[in-house]
Protein backbone atom coordinates (compact mmCIF):
# COMPACT_ATOMS: atom_id res chain seq x y z
CA UNK A 1 0.00 0.00 0.00
CA UNK A 2 1.15 3.91 -1.14
CA UNK A 3 1.48 6.49 2.12
CA UNK A 4 1.70 9.89 2.70
CA UNK A 5 4.78 10.13 4.88
CA UNK A 6 4.95 14.17 6.51
CA UNK A 7 6.86 15.07 9.34
CA UNK A 8 8.30 17.84 10.88
CA UNK A 9 11.40 17.12 12.63
CA UNK A 10 12.70 20.21 15.29
CA UNK A 11 16.37 19.55 15.09
CA UNK A 12 17.67 20.41 11.81
CA UNK A 13 20.39 17.37 12.06
CA UNK A 14 17.38 14.80 12.73
CA UNK A 15 15.55 16.54 10.30
CA UNK A 16 18.18 15.82 7.75
CA UNK A 17 18.65 12.31 8.86
CA UNK A 18 14.69 11.19 8.32
CA UNK A 19 14.97 12.78 4.93
CA UNK A 20 18.18 10.74 3.86
CA UNK A 21 16.07 7.91 4.89
CA UNK A 22 13.08 8.65 3.36
CA UNK A 23 14.95 9.65 0.12
CA UNK A 24 15.97 5.64 -0.02
CA UNK A 25 12.47 4.77 0.21
CA UNK A 26 10.22 6.32 -1.70
CA UNK A 27 9.72 9.90 -3.95
CA UNK A 28 10.40 13.56 -2.05
CA UNK A 29 7.03 14.88 -3.62
CA UNK A 30 7.38 18.13 -1.16
CA UNK A 31 10.47 19.15 1.34
CA UNK A 32 8.72 16.96 4.39
CA UNK A 33 6.58 15.03 2.34
CA UNK A 34 7.39 11.41 0.42
CA UNK A 35 4.91 8.80 -1.13
CA UNK A 36 6.28 5.28 0.01
CA UNK A 37 4.96 2.28 -0.75
CA UNK A 38 5.31 -0.56 1.43
CA UNK A 39 4.47 -4.67 2.00
CA UNK A 40 1.60 -4.69 4.82
CA UNK A 41 4.18 -6.61 6.95
CA UNK A 42 6.90 -4.21 6.15
CA UNK A 43 4.95 -1.09 7.81
CA UNK A 44 5.78 -2.09 11.20
CA UNK A 45 9.30 -2.23 10.26
CA UNK A 46 9.84 1.32 8.47
CA UNK A 47 7.77 2.81 11.51
CA UNK A 48 10.60 1.52 13.78
CA UNK A 49 13.15 2.81 11.83
CA UNK A 50 12.09 6.32 11.72
CA UNK A 51 11.37 6.28 15.76
CA UNK A 52 15.03 5.69 16.09
CA UNK A 53 16.01 8.61 14.41
CA UNK A 54 13.09 11.10 16.01
CA UNK A 55 12.59 12.27 19.22
CA UNK A 56 9.07 11.46 20.07
CA UNK A 57 8.59 14.30 22.38
CA UNK A 58 9.53 17.02 19.95
CA UNK A 59 9.02 15.42 16.50
CA UNK A 60 6.08 14.56 14.31
CA UNK A 61 6.08 12.03 11.54
CA UNK A 62 2.32 11.08 9.98
CA UNK A 63 1.31 7.93 7.76
CA UNK A 64 -1.36 8.37 5.43
CA UNK A 65 -2.42 5.49 3.90
CA UNK A 66 -3.54 6.03 -0.35
CA UNK A 67 -5.57 2.75 -1.41
CA UNK A 68 -5.57 1.84 -4.91
CA UNK A 69 -8.94 3.54 -5.65
CA UNK A 70 -7.54 6.95 -4.18
CA UNK A 71 -3.95 6.83 -5.99
CA UNK A 72 -5.87 7.08 -9.28
CA UNK A 73 -7.65 10.08 -7.98
CA UNK A 74 -4.67 11.75 -7.26
CA UNK A 75 -4.53 15.00 -9.25
CA UNK A 76 -0.74 16.02 -9.99
CA UNK A 77 -0.04 19.57 -11.19
CA UNK A 78 3.66 20.84 -12.40
CA UNK A 79 6.27 18.86 -12.72
CA UNK A 80 5.41 15.23 -12.83
CA UNK A 81 7.44 12.18 -10.62
CA UNK A 82 6.33 8.91 -10.08
CA UNK A 83 7.34 6.64 -7.68
CA UNK A 84 10.62 4.80 -8.43
CA UNK A 85 10.03 0.71 -8.61
CA UNK A 86 13.19 0.46 -7.24
CA UNK A 87 12.35 2.15 -4.41
CA UNK A 88 9.20 0.41 -3.70
CA UNK A 89 10.55 -1.43 -0.25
Amino acid sequence: MKYLITYDIREPKRWHKVFKFLKKKGLNVQLSCFEVEVESNELEELIDEILELIDPLEDKVYFFPISAAASGLITKLGKIEELNESKVL
